[in-house]
């Protein structure tokens, strides 16, 4: 299949020299899309689409479905041009460069919480360094009703690396992010506009059945070793309850667990009479 756009023929390209220096961290200027899923996601997120590379022995109609604006962006690579190419083991049959959402600080996120209306669900993260459980975290965020994502400190994982976005299923390309440089100037910023601010536990919590969730609550999560930031002692504690020898959960079924109560429980209130 091709349309009539230009064909790349060399793996010394302009263009894939550049694929391989934003899938090496060696250009922040853009993000590097693997997958048909994840670039679709982009497009119709509205971002900026630098290059969309299909192969051209391996693509078909569904592969591309309507790129929309992206479409000049559109060039195909002769067959095993793009073998090796990115991140993945196995080569996609589309991969894309974007630019990368807009990334708020607290001014905006001071903002985002005075004008949101209503009940407000917020996940923050401290030190979540693998940028899978990044991901994850975000995808369940999406899914479970979180209108927004912060990152907390200077030691955590990138929000828009391709590990990250693979993890997160384009849900980080839809939730706004906000990045504060501390995570005590981001709890303190947050308690500032009056939202509840709790966090998952091990022990010595209330335990998650008996929590009461407010309207507004930031769901804050911390990094995969468990070590908690000294700020985090003023946050109301959940346990999780758990059975057997087991002591602790991973750090994306923990955060997943809260969001999905806070999010059953807000279901429950809406169909009560």
């Amino acid at each position: 299949m091709n349309q009539g756009s230009e064909v790349i023929r060399s793996k010394q390209n302009a263009e894939l020299k550049r694929i391989r220096a934003v899938a090496r961290g060696k250009d922040r200027d853009w993000v590097l899309l693997e997958g048909r899923r994840l670039v679709m996601d982009a497009i119709q997120a509205g971002l900026e689409m630098g290059i969309v590379l299909a192969d051209e022995g391996r693509i078909t109609p569904e592969d591309l479905g309507d790129l929309g604006k992206a479409a000049a962006a559109l060039r195909w690579a002769e067959g095993g041009i793009m073998q090796g190419l990115g991140s993945l083991k196995t080569t996609p049959r589309v991969m894309a460069l974007a630019r990368p959402p807009e990334v708020r600080g607290p001014a905006e996120l001071g903002d985002f919480l005075r004008s949101s209306e209503g009940a407000v669900t917020v996940l923050a993260l401290a030190g979540v360094t693998d940028p899978g459980n990044l991901g994850a975290l975000a995808r369940s965020a999406e899914a479970f009703g979180a209108r927004a994502l912060v990152l907390a400190g200077e030691d955590g994982a990138r929000p828009f690396g391709p590990k990250a976005l693979r993890g997160s299923m384009g849900s980080l390309l839809r939730l706004p992010v906000f990045e504060i440089e501390s995570v005590r100037a981001a709890i303190d910023l947050m308690g500032a506009s009056g939202v509840q601010q709790c966090t998952a536990k091990t022990r010595g919590a209330l335990p998650l059945p008996s929590f009461a969730f407010a309207e507004r609550t930031v769901i804050w999560m911390t990094g995969e070793t468990g070590d908690a930031p000294p700020a985090f002692e003023d946050l109301e504690g959940v346990t999780i309850p758990m059975q057997g020898s087991v002591e602790s959960l991973n750090v994306n079924v923990a955060g997943s667990l809260l969001l999905f109560e806070r999010s059953r429980r807000r279901g429950l209130e809406h169909d009560s009479p």
